[in-house]
Protein backbone atom coordinates (compact mmCIF):
# COMPACT_ATOMS: atom_id res chain seq x y z
CA UNK A 1 0.00 0.00 0.00
CA UNK A 2 1.40 3.31 -1.08
CA UNK A 3 2.12 5.91 1.55
CA UNK A 4 3.23 9.55 1.40
CA UNK A 5 6.19 9.00 3.76
CA UNK A 6 9.66 9.92 2.32
CA UNK A 7 11.96 7.03 1.49
CA UNK A 8 14.33 5.97 4.23
CA UNK A 9 18.10 5.91 3.71
CA UNK A 10 20.51 3.28 4.88
CA UNK A 11 22.37 4.05 8.03
CA UNK A 12 25.70 3.76 6.31
CA UNK A 13 24.81 6.09 3.42
CA UNK A 14 26.14 9.65 3.71
CA UNK A 15 23.80 12.55 3.27
CA UNK A 16 23.46 13.94 -0.29
CA UNK A 17 25.12 17.26 0.54
CA UNK A 18 28.32 15.64 1.83
CA UNK A 19 31.46 16.12 -0.31
CA UNK A 20 33.00 12.92 -1.70
CA UNK A 21 36.06 11.59 0.09
CA UNK A 22 38.87 9.31 -1.18
CA UNK A 23 38.40 5.60 -0.95
CA UNK A 24 39.83 3.92 2.08
CA UNK A 25 42.93 1.95 1.21
CA UNK A 26 46.15 0.65 2.73
CA UNK A 27 48.19 3.54 1.27
CA UNK A 28 47.83 7.30 1.54
CA UNK A 29 46.11 9.21 -1.18
CA UNK A 30 47.88 10.10 -4.40
CA UNK A 31 46.19 12.81 -6.41
CA UNK A 32 47.81 12.03 -9.78
CA UNK A 33 49.62 9.30 -11.59
CA UNK A 34 53.40 9.39 -11.79
CA UNK A 35 55.84 9.43 -14.70
CA UNK A 36 59.35 8.05 -14.81
CA UNK A 37 60.57 11.20 -16.50
CA UNK A 38 59.04 13.71 -14.08
CA UNK A 39 59.16 14.47 -10.38
CA UNK A 40 56.29 13.91 -7.95
CA UNK A 41 53.18 15.60 -9.32
CA UNK A 42 50.19 16.60 -7.22
CA UNK A 43 47.02 18.03 -8.63
CA UNK A 44 45.15 20.54 -6.60
CA UNK A 45 45.37 18.67 -3.35
CA UNK A 46 46.38 20.67 -0.34
CA UNK A 47 46.82 17.90 2.18
CA UNK A 48 50.25 18.35 3.70
CA UNK A 49 50.24 14.93 5.29
CA UNK A 50 50.07 13.26 1.92
CA UNK A 51 53.23 15.05 0.79
CA UNK A 52 55.09 13.86 3.90
CA UNK A 53 53.81 10.36 3.49
CA UNK A 54 55.21 10.21 -0.06
CA UNK A 55 58.76 10.57 1.17
CA UNK A 56 58.28 7.57 3.43
CA UNK A 57 57.56 5.24 0.54
CA UNK A 58 60.31 2.75 -0.45
CA UNK A 59 62.14 4.16 -3.53
CA UNK A 60 62.99 2.03 -6.52
CA UNK A 61 64.10 3.22 -9.98
CA UNK A 62 61.41 1.50 -11.95
CA UNK A 63 58.62 2.94 -14.03
CA UNK A 64 55.28 3.92 -12.60
CA UNK A 65 53.27 2.19 -15.28
CA UNK A 66 53.15 -1.18 -13.50
CA UNK A 67 50.65 -1.47 -10.67
CA UNK A 68 51.14 -5.14 -9.90
CA UNK A 69 51.99 -5.90 -6.31
CA UNK A 70 55.52 -7.07 -5.67
CA UNK A 71 57.03 -8.49 -2.51
CA UNK A 72 58.51 -5.93 -0.22
CA UNK A 73 61.71 -7.96 -0.01
CA UNK A 74 62.22 -7.51 -3.75
CA UNK A 75 61.58 -3.79 -3.46
CA UNK A 76 63.92 -3.40 -0.53
CA UNK A 77 66.63 -5.33 -2.27
CA UNK A 78 66.51 -3.03 -5.27
CA UNK A 79 65.94 -3.96 -8.91
CA UNK A 80 68.49 -4.33 -11.67
CA UNK A 81 67.33 -0.98 -13.03
CA UNK A 82 68.19 0.93 -9.89
CA UNK A 83 71.50 2.30 -8.76
CA UNK A 84 70.28 2.62 -5.14
CA UNK A 85 69.82 0.11 -2.39
CA UNK A 86 67.94 0.90 0.74
CA UNK A 87 70.94 0.45 2.97
CA UNK A 88 72.31 3.75 1.59
CA UNK A 89 74.90 2.18 -0.75
CA UNK A 90 75.03 2.56 -4.50
CA UNK A 91 77.36 1.56 -7.27
CA UNK A 92 78.94 3.90 -9.80
CA UNK A 93 78.12 3.47 -13.44
CA UNK A 94 79.09 5.06 -16.73
CA UNK A 95 82.30 6.95 -15.96
CA UNK A 96 85.61 5.57 -14.74
CA UNK A 97 89.03 7.09 -14.41
CA UNK A 98 90.76 6.86 -17.82
CA UNK A 99 93.57 4.37 -17.86
CA UNK A 100 96.51 4.25 -20.23
CA UNK A 101 95.55 2.57 -23.48
CA UNK A 102 97.98 0.13 -25.03
CA UNK A 103 97.07 -0.22 -28.69
CA UNK A 104 97.94 -3.26 -30.72
CA UNK A 105 100.72 -3.13 -33.28
CA UNK A 106 98.23 -3.09 -36.15
CA UNK A 107 96.25 -0.29 -34.50
CA UNK A 108 99.32 1.88 -34.01
CA UNK A 109 99.82 2.03 -37.76
CA UNK A 110 96.34 3.47 -38.27
CA UNK A 111 96.18 7.21 -38.07
CA UNK A 112 92.47 7.16 -37.21
CA UNK A 113 93.10 5.02 -34.13
CA UNK A 114 96.02 7.06 -32.88
CA UNK A 115 94.16 10.33 -33.45
CA UNK A 116 91.29 9.07 -31.29
CA UNK A 117 93.41 9.06 -28.16
CA UNK A 118 91.08 8.82 -25.18
CA UNK A 119 87.31 8.81 -24.97
CA UNK A 120 87.38 10.01 -21.38
CA UNK A 121 85.63 13.24 -22.28
CA UNK A 122 82.75 11.25 -23.82
CA UNK A 123 82.46 9.06 -20.76
CA UNK A 124 82.46 12.15 -18.56
CA UNK A 125 79.76 13.79 -20.67
CA UNK A 126 77.44 10.79 -20.71
CA UNK A 127 77.95 10.15 -17.02
CA UNK A 128 77.15 13.74 -16.06
CA UNK A 129 74.10 13.99 -18.29
CA UNK A 130 72.77 10.56 -17.40
CA UNK A 131 72.61 9.27 -20.96
CA UNK A 132 74.13 5.98 -19.83
CA UNK A 133 71.49 5.48 -17.16
CA UNK A 134 69.27 2.53 -18.05
CA UNK A 135 70.69 2.12 -21.56
CA UNK A 136 73.12 -0.31 -23.04
CA UNK A 137 74.86 -3.38 -21.71
CA UNK A 138 73.58 -4.93 -18.52
CA UNK A 139 71.62 -1.79 -17.67
CA UNK A 140 69.31 -2.06 -20.66
CA UNK A 141 65.64 -2.52 -19.86
CA UNK A 142 63.90 -5.55 -21.29
CA UNK A 143 61.02 -4.80 -23.61
CA UNK A 144 57.94 -6.94 -23.83
CA UNK A 145 55.81 -7.04 -26.93
CA UNK A 146 52.39 -6.90 -25.21
CA UNK A 147 50.15 -3.90 -25.47
CA UNK A 148 49.16 -1.80 -22.46
CA UNK A 149 45.64 -2.98 -21.67
CA UNK A 150 43.42 -3.57 -18.69
CA UNK A 151 43.61 -7.15 -17.41
CA UNK A 152 39.86 -7.65 -17.05
CA UNK A 153 40.35 -11.26 -16.03
CA UNK A 154 41.98 -10.06 -12.82
CA UNK A 155 38.75 -8.37 -11.71
CA UNK A 156 37.25 -10.04 -8.70
CA UNK A 157 33.77 -9.63 -7.38
CA UNK A 158 35.17 -9.33 -3.88
CA UNK A 159 37.57 -6.50 -4.72
CA UNK A 160 37.07 -3.55 -7.09
CA UNK A 161 40.81 -3.09 -7.70
CA UNK A 162 41.79 -3.72 -11.34
CA UNK A 163 45.35 -4.34 -12.40
CA UNK A 164 47.16 -2.94 -15.42
CA UNK A 165 49.70 -5.00 -17.31
CA UNK A 166 51.92 -3.50 -19.98
CA UNK A 167 54.79 -4.01 -22.34
CA UNK A 168 57.07 -1.52 -20.66
CA UNK A 169 57.20 0.13 -17.31
CA UNK A 170 57.17 3.50 -19.10
CA UNK A 171 53.49 3.57 -19.87
CA UNK A 172 52.35 6.39 -22.04
CA UNK A 173 49.01 6.40 -20.32
CA UNK A 174 50.62 6.55 -16.91
CA UNK A 175 52.87 9.42 -18.02
CA UNK A 176 49.99 11.61 -19.17
CA UNK A 177 49.31 14.64 -17.08
CA UNK A 178 45.58 14.06 -17.44
CA UNK A 179 45.63 10.47 -16.10
CA UNK A 180 42.98 9.60 -13.49
CA UNK A 181 43.54 9.61 -9.78
CA UNK A 182 44.52 5.99 -9.28
CA UNK A 183 45.33 6.45 -5.62
CA UNK A 184 41.88 7.83 -4.90
CA UNK A 185 40.28 4.90 -6.70
CA UNK A 186 42.06 2.30 -4.65
CA UNK A 187 44.66 1.10 -7.14
CA UNK A 188 47.75 -0.64 -5.88
CA UNK A 189 50.27 2.19 -5.51
CA UNK A 190 52.96 0.27 -3.69
CA UNK A 191 55.37 0.10 -6.61
CA UNK A 192 55.08 3.72 -7.73
CA UNK A 193 58.35 5.52 -7.07
CA UNK A 194 59.77 8.97 -7.39
CA UNK A 195 61.34 10.12 -10.68
CA UNK A 196 65.09 9.33 -10.97
CA UNK A 197 65.77 12.96 -11.95
CA UNK A 198 65.97 13.94 -8.30
CA UNK A 199 68.29 11.03 -7.71
CA UNK A 200 70.86 12.14 -10.29
CA UNK A 201 72.27 14.99 -8.23
CA UNK A 202 73.14 12.70 -5.32
CA UNK A 203 74.37 9.97 -7.62
CA UNK A 204 76.96 12.05 -9.46
CA UNK A 205 78.08 14.34 -6.68
CA UNK A 206 80.96 12.07 -5.78
CA UNK A 207 82.71 12.75 -9.12
CA UNK A 208 83.71 16.20 -7.94
CA UNK A 209 85.22 14.79 -4.78
CA UNK A 210 87.94 12.77 -6.54
CA UNK A 211 91.27 14.44 -5.94
CA UNK A 212 93.09 15.54 -9.06
CA UNK A 213 90.22 14.52 -11.34
CA UNK A 214 89.49 17.22 -13.90
CA UNK A 215 86.95 17.02 -16.71
CA UNK A 216 88.67 15.74 -19.85
CA UNK A 217 88.99 18.24 -22.67
CA UNK A 218 89.87 18.10 -26.33
CA UNK A 219 93.51 17.94 -25.29
CA UNK A 220 93.01 14.20 -24.95
CA UNK A 221 93.23 14.05 -28.73
CA UNK A 222 96.55 13.92 -30.50
CA UNK A 223 96.28 16.65 -33.09
CA UNK A 224 98.39 16.10 -36.16
CA UNK A 225 98.49 18.94 -38.58
CA UNK A 226 98.49 17.68 -42.13
CA UNK A 227 100.75 19.52 -44.47
CA UNK A 228 98.73 20.78 -47.41
CA UNK A 229 100.99 21.92 -50.24
CA UNK A 230 100.28 25.22 -51.90
CA UNK A 231 98.73 25.11 -55.36
CA UNK A 232 101.25 25.53 -58.14
CA UNK A 233 101.67 28.92 -59.74
CA UNK A 234 101.13 29.61 -63.41
CA UNK A 235 104.87 29.71 -64.01
CA UNK A 236 105.28 26.24 -62.47
CA UNK A 237 102.37 24.86 -64.50
CA UNK A 238 103.83 26.33 -67.67
CA UNK A 239 107.25 24.82 -66.99
CA UNK A 240 105.70 21.41 -66.34
CA UNK A 241 103.64 21.61 -69.52
CA UNK A 242 106.64 22.50 -71.65
CA UNK A 243 108.69 19.67 -70.11
CA UNK A 244 106.04 17.00 -70.71
CA UNK A 245 105.52 18.19 -74.27
CA UNK A 246 109.26 17.98 -74.99
CA UNK A 247 109.42 14.45 -73.52
CA UNK A 248 106.49 13.30 -75.68
CA UNK A 249 107.95 14.92 -78.79
CA UNK A 250 111.31 13.24 -78.17
CA UNK A 251 109.69 9.81 -77.80
CA UNK A 252 107.66 10.27 -81.01
CA UNK A 253 110.79 11.34 -82.88
CA UNK A 254 112.51 8.14 -81.74
CA UNK A 255 109.58 6.05 -82.96
CA UNK A 256 109.76 7.66 -86.41
CA UNK A 257 113.50 7.09 -86.63
CA UNK A 258 113.17 3.43 -85.66
CA UNK A 259 110.49 2.90 -88.28
CA UNK A 260 112.75 4.52 -90.90
CA UNK A 261 115.82 2.61 -89.67
CA UNK A 262 117.86 5.77 -89.03
CA UNK A 263 117.89 5.66 -85.25
CA UNK A 264 121.33 5.65 -83.66
CA UNK A 265 121.24 4.15 -80.20
CA UNK A 266 123.42 5.71 -77.55
CA UNK A 267 125.28 3.77 -74.91
CA UNK A 268 122.99 3.28 -71.98
CA UNK A 269 121.99 0.74 -69.35
CA UNK A 270 121.18 -2.69 -70.70
CA UNK A 271 118.00 -4.12 -69.25
CA UNK A 272 117.62 -7.91 -68.95
CA UNK A 273 114.85 -9.83 -70.71
CA UNK A 274 114.33 -7.09 -73.28
CA UNK A 275 112.40 -8.33 -76.34
CA UNK A 276 113.87 -8.16 -79.80
CA UNK A 277 113.21 -5.05 -81.84
CA UNK A 278 110.20 -5.06 -84.20
CA UNK A 279 108.47 -7.86 -82.32
CA UNK A 280 105.06 -7.78 -80.63
CA UNK A 281 106.62 -7.47 -77.17
CA UNK A 282 108.76 -4.59 -78.40
CA UNK A 283 105.75 -2.83 -79.89
CA UNK A 284 103.84 -3.17 -76.63
CA UNK A 285 106.68 -1.63 -74.61
CA UNK A 286 107.03 1.16 -77.14
CA UNK A 287 103.30 1.84 -77.19
CA UNK A 288 102.99 1.91 -73.39
CA UNK A 289 105.88 4.37 -73.20
CA UNK A 290 104.19 6.68 -75.72
CA UNK A 291 100.86 6.25 -73.94
CA UNK A 292 102.34 7.32 -70.59
CA UNK A 293 104.22 10.33 -71.94
CA UNK A 294 101.33 11.68 -74.02
CA UNK A 295 98.88 11.15 -71.15
CA UNK A 296 101.13 13.18 -68.84
CA UNK A 297 101.27 15.93 -71.46
CA UNK A 298 97.47 15.96 -71.74
CA UNK A 299 97.15 16.18 -67.97
CA UNK A 300 99.59 19.09 -67.79
CA UNK A 301 97.75 20.89 -70.60
CA UNK A 302 94.41 20.42 -68.85
CA UNK A 303 95.76 21.82 -65.58
CA UNK A 304 97.24 24.78 -67.40
CA UNK A 305 93.97 25.55 -69.19
CA UNK A 306 91.73 25.25 -66.15
CA UNK A 307 94.02 27.11 -63.71
CA UNK A 308 94.85 30.00 -66.03
CA UNK A 309 94.08 33.34 -64.39
CA UNK A 310 93.37 35.03 -67.74
CA UNK A 311 91.25 32.56 -69.73
CA UNK A 312 90.05 35.25 -72.14
CA UNK A 313 93.63 35.66 -73.32
CA UNK A 314 93.69 31.99 -74.32
CA UNK A 315 90.33 32.46 -76.04
CA UNK A 316 91.80 35.17 -78.24
CA UNK A 317 94.49 32.71 -79.33
CA UNK A 318 92.33 29.61 -79.69
CA UNK A 319 88.77 28.96 -78.66
CA UNK A 320 88.05 26.63 -75.79
CA UNK A 321 85.86 24.45 -78.00
CA UNK A 322 88.70 23.85 -80.44
CA UNK A 323 91.13 23.10 -77.62
CA UNK A 324 88.78 20.49 -76.17
CA UNK A 325 88.20 18.96 -79.59
CA UNK A 326 91.94 18.48 -80.13
CA UNK A 327 92.37 16.91 -76.70
CA UNK A 328 89.52 14.45 -77.24
CA UNK A 329 90.90 13.48 -80.64
CA UNK A 330 94.29 12.58 -79.18
CA UNK A 331 92.71 10.63 -76.31
CA UNK A 332 90.49 8.68 -78.70
CA UNK A 333 93.51 7.79 -80.81
CA UNK A 334 95.39 6.55 -77.73
CA UNK A 335 92.39 4.44 -76.80
CA UNK A 336 92.36 2.80 -80.23
CA UNK A 337 96.08 2.06 -79.98
CA UNK A 338 95.63 0.32 -76.64
CA UNK A 339 92.55 -1.56 -77.88
CA UNK A 340 94.45 -3.25 -80.70
CA UNK A 341 97.31 -3.99 -78.25
CA UNK A 342 99.77 -1.93 -80.33
CA UNK A 343 99.82 -4.56 -83.04
CA UNK A 344 102.47 -3.90 -85.75
CA UNK A 345 103.62 -0.83 -83.88
CA UNK A 346 102.37 2.74 -84.23
CA UNK A 347 100.90 3.91 -87.51
CA UNK A 348 101.99 6.99 -89.42
CA UNK A 349 98.67 8.79 -89.00
CA UNK A 350 98.76 8.20 -85.25
CA UNK A 351 102.20 9.72 -84.96
CA UNK A 352 101.09 12.67 -87.11
CA UNK A 353 98.03 13.39 -84.93
CA UNK A 354 100.10 13.48 -81.74
CA UNK A 355 102.82 15.63 -83.29
CA UNK A 356 100.29 18.13 -84.62
CA UNK A 357 98.68 18.39 -81.19
CA UNK A 358 102.04 18.97 -79.49
CA UNK A 359 102.97 21.63 -82.03
CA UNK A 360 99.62 23.38 -81.53
CA UNK A 361 100.20 23.59 -77.77
CA UNK A 362 103.67 25.02 -78.32
CA UNK A 363 102.15 27.58 -80.70
CA UNK A 364 99.61 28.65 -78.06
CA UNK A 365 102.36 29.13 -75.49
CA UNK A 366 104.44 31.11 -77.98
CA UNK A 367 101.62 33.47 -78.91
CA UNK A 368 100.71 33.95 -75.26
CA UNK A 369 104.29 34.96 -74.52
CA UNK A 370 104.17 37.50 -77.34
CA UNK A 371 101.02 39.05 -75.86
CA UNK A 372 102.65 39.25 -72.43
CA UNK A 373 105.69 41.00 -73.94
CA UNK A 374 103.49 43.60 -75.60
CA UNK A 375 101.61 44.26 -72.37
CA UNK A 376 104.84 44.52 -70.42
CA UNK A 377 106.21 47.04 -72.90
CA UNK A 378 102.99 49.05 -72.67
CA UNK A 379 103.18 49.16 -68.87
CA UNK A 380 106.67 50.60 -69.10
CA UNK A 381 105.21 53.65 -70.84
CA UNK A 382 102.71 54.36 -68.07
CA UNK A 383 104.10 57.43 -66.38
CA UNK A 384 101.26 57.57 -63.85
CA UNK A 385 102.29 54.20 -62.40
CA UNK A 386 105.07 55.67 -60.26
CA UNK A 387 106.70 58.96 -59.39
CA UNK A 388 105.87 61.99 -57.27
CA UNK A 389 102.63 63.65 -58.40
CA UNK A 390 102.16 66.00 -55.49
CA UNK A 391 100.21 69.05 -56.66
CA UNK A 392 99.50 67.43 -60.05
CA UNK A 393 96.79 64.97 -59.09
CA UNK A 394 94.45 65.95 -61.95
CA UNK A 395 97.23 65.57 -64.50
CA UNK A 396 98.02 62.11 -63.18
CA UNK A 397 94.39 61.02 -63.54
CA UNK A 398 94.32 62.49 -67.06
CA UNK A 399 97.40 60.45 -68.01
CA UNK A 400 95.76 57.36 -66.57
CA UNK A 401 92.55 57.87 -68.56
CA UNK A 402 94.46 58.35 -71.81
CA UNK A 403 96.60 55.22 -71.17
CA UNK A 404 93.51 53.07 -70.72
CA UNK A 405 92.26 53.87 -74.25
CA UNK A 406 95.30 54.82 -76.36
CA UNK A 407 93.33 54.56 -79.63
CA UNK A 408 91.07 57.49 -78.70
CA UNK A 409 91.90 61.16 -79.19
CA UNK A 410 93.96 62.88 -76.47
CA UNK A 411 91.95 64.43 -73.70
CA UNK A 412 91.94 68.21 -73.10
CA UNK A 413 93.66 69.55 -70.02
CA UNK A 414 91.82 68.75 -66.83
CA UNK A 415 91.23 71.95 -64.89
CA UNK A 416 89.37 72.34 -61.65
CA UNK A 417 85.75 73.52 -61.67
CA UNK A 418 83.79 75.74 -59.33
CA UNK A 419 80.33 77.30 -59.17
CA UNK A 420 81.43 80.56 -60.80
CA UNK A 421 83.55 79.11 -63.64
CA UNK A 422 82.34 78.60 -67.18
CA UNK A 423 80.54 75.30 -67.66
CA UNK A 424 81.13 72.85 -69.15
CA UNK A 425 84.91 72.76 -69.47
CA UNK A 426 86.44 71.16 -72.61
CA UNK A 427 87.49 68.17 -70.51
CA UNK A 428 83.97 67.51 -69.20
CA UNK A 429 82.44 68.17 -72.59
CA UNK A 430 84.45 65.25 -74.00
CA UNK A 431 82.50 62.92 -71.67
CA UNK A 432 79.06 64.54 -72.03
CA UNK A 433 77.56 61.80 -74.22
CA UNK A 434 78.91 59.04 -71.95
CA UNK A 435 80.33 56.99 -74.84
CA UNK A 436 83.96 57.58 -73.97
CA UNK A 437 83.33 56.80 -70.32
CA UNK A 438 81.81 53.44 -71.29
CA UNK A 439 84.84 52.61 -73.46
CA UNK A 440 87.22 53.64 -70.68
CA UNK A 441 85.40 51.32 -68.30
CA UNK A 442 85.69 48.36 -70.68
CA UNK A 443 89.37 49.06 -71.38
CA UNK A 444 90.12 49.25 -67.65
CA UNK A 445 88.38 45.92 -67.11
CA UNK A 446 90.55 44.28 -69.81
CA UNK A 447 93.76 45.64 -68.30
CA UNK A 448 92.76 44.47 -64.84
CA UNK A 449 93.57 41.03 -63.45
CA UNK A 450 89.89 40.51 -62.65
CA UNK A 451 88.29 40.73 -66.02
CA UNK A 452 84.58 40.87 -65.34
CA UNK A 453 81.87 43.47 -65.24
CA UNK A 454 82.31 44.98 -68.71
CA UNK A 455 79.43 46.94 -70.26
CA UNK A 456 78.22 44.80 -73.13
CA UNK A 457 75.38 46.91 -74.50
CA UNK A 458 75.55 50.68 -74.93
CA UNK A 459 74.63 53.37 -77.43
CA UNK A 460 77.17 54.26 -80.12
CA UNK A 461 74.84 56.67 -81.93
CA UNK A 462 74.35 59.47 -79.41
CA UNK A 463 72.37 61.97 -81.49
CA UNK A 464 69.33 61.48 -79.26
CA UNK A 465 69.62 62.98 -75.74
CA UNK A 466 68.14 59.93 -74.00
CA UNK A 467 70.91 57.72 -75.45
CA UNK A 468 73.58 59.96 -73.94
CA UNK A 469 71.78 59.80 -70.60
CA UNK A 470 71.62 55.99 -70.85
CA UNK A 471 75.36 55.76 -71.46
CA UNK A 472 76.03 57.88 -68.38
CA UNK A 473 73.73 55.68 -66.30
CA UNK A 474 75.42 52.53 -67.63
CA UNK A 475 78.81 53.90 -66.62
CA UNK A 476 77.68 54.89 -63.11
CA UNK A 477 76.00 51.53 -62.47
CA UNK A 478 78.96 49.55 -63.81
CA UNK A 479 81.27 51.52 -61.52
CA UNK A 480 79.15 50.40 -58.58
CA UNK A 481 79.00 46.74 -59.60
CA UNK A 482 82.55 46.22 -60.87
CA UNK A 483 84.72 48.72 -58.99
CA UNK A 484 82.49 49.09 -55.91
CA UNK A 485 82.52 52.87 -56.06
CA UNK A 486 79.31 54.84 -55.64
CA UNK A 487 78.79 57.74 -58.06
CA UNK A 488 76.07 60.38 -57.85
CA UNK A 489 75.34 62.20 -61.12
CA UNK A 490 72.34 63.74 -62.85
CA UNK A 491 72.42 62.13 -66.27
CA UNK A 492 69.67 64.21 -67.88
CA UNK A 493 71.00 67.38 -66.25
CA UNK A 494 74.41 66.74 -67.82
CA UNK A 495 72.93 66.12 -71.25
CA UNK A 496 70.67 69.20 -71.18
CA UNK A 497 73.17 71.38 -69.23
CA UNK A 498 70.58 72.36 -66.64
CA UNK A 499 72.81 74.01 -64.03
CA UNK A 500 76.48 74.41 -63.08
CA UNK A 501 75.99 72.09 -60.11
CA UNK A 502 75.49 69.05 -62.32
CA UNK A 503 78.93 69.68 -63.88
CA UNK A 504 80.55 70.03 -60.47
CA UNK A 505 79.08 66.65 -59.45
CA UNK A 506 80.10 65.15 -62.79
CA UNK A 507 83.69 66.33 -62.39
CA UNK A 508 83.84 64.92 -58.86
CA UNK A 509 82.43 61.58 -60.06
CA UNK A 510 85.04 61.24 -62.84
CA UNK A 511 87.85 62.06 -60.41
CA UNK A 512 86.58 59.56 -57.85
CA UNK A 513 86.20 56.79 -60.44
CA UNK A 514 89.61 57.44 -62.02
CA UNK A 515 91.45 57.44 -58.69
CA UNK A 516 89.77 54.25 -57.48
CA UNK A 517 90.39 52.29 -60.70
CA UNK A 518 94.00 53.48 -60.93
CA UNK A 519 94.74 52.38 -57.36
CA UNK A 520 93.23 48.94 -57.93
CA UNK A 521 95.18 48.31 -61.12
CA UNK A 522 98.39 49.52 -59.47
CA UNK A 523 97.85 47.15 -56.57
CA UNK A 524 97.21 44.21 -58.91
CA UNK A 525 100.41 44.86 -60.84
CA UNK A 526 102.40 45.11 -57.60
CA UNK A 527 101.06 41.73 -56.39
CA UNK A 528 101.58 39.95 -59.69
Amino acid sequence: MATNEPPSFRCDSPPPDTLPTPAIGPYPELSRCLSTTSSWSHGSGSDVTSRHSIGSLPISRQSSASFQSRPRSEIAGGSRQSSYTFDGKHRRRGYMRPQGTDFAASARSRESVMSLGSIAHLQYYFARTGLLDGKGGQLARKKQQQRVTLDLSALDSNGPVPKIVGSDHDSTYASMGSSPDFGAQGFDMGNIVESPVDEMNDFYDDFDEVDGMLPPTVSTYHHREKHIPKPPTMIELKIELEQTLRDAAKALSEVKQRKAGTFQSTSGPQFPNMPQEHTQGWYELQGMNILDLVTLAIRAAKLYYTAHDLPDRLDTIKSEKQIRTDLLAVMEMLKQMATRNFKDGMKEEEITIMENWINSIFDILKREQEIEDVESKERESWKWLSGDWTGRELERERQFLMSMDPSADPLPEWTGVSEGSEMPTPFLQAFQNGLRLVKLHNCAVKKSRRRFGAIGSFHVDTQKPYRCADNLRYWAKAAELRWEVMLSIDALGIVYNNSPKVWVDFDAAILKWSRHVREEITKELANK
